[in-house]
């Protein structure tokens, strides 16, 4: 896992922020929220990793089951 990106509660955070350009610069302090099926579409841009949003999909599974 990159140290700007956490998985909480099924939700993928990253440090970081959108430029005017539509691309993210990592390490600003702001935090910007994905979605598993978002984070797959921005995986480059932000550096996630599949096992991030793998867990952050089983996570999303299991709150849905409870």
């Amino acid at each position: 896992m990159s140290g700007n990106v956490r998985v909480e509660r099924g939700w993928i955070l990253v440090d970081g922020a959108r430029q005017d350009d539509g691309t993210i610069r990592l390490g600003t302090g702001g935090e910007m929220r994905f979605s598993p099926f978002e984070a797959i579409s921005q995986r480059a841009d932000a550096r996630i990793a599949w096992g991030d949003i793998l867990k952050a999909s089983v996570q999303r599974l299991a709150f849905w089951r409870r």
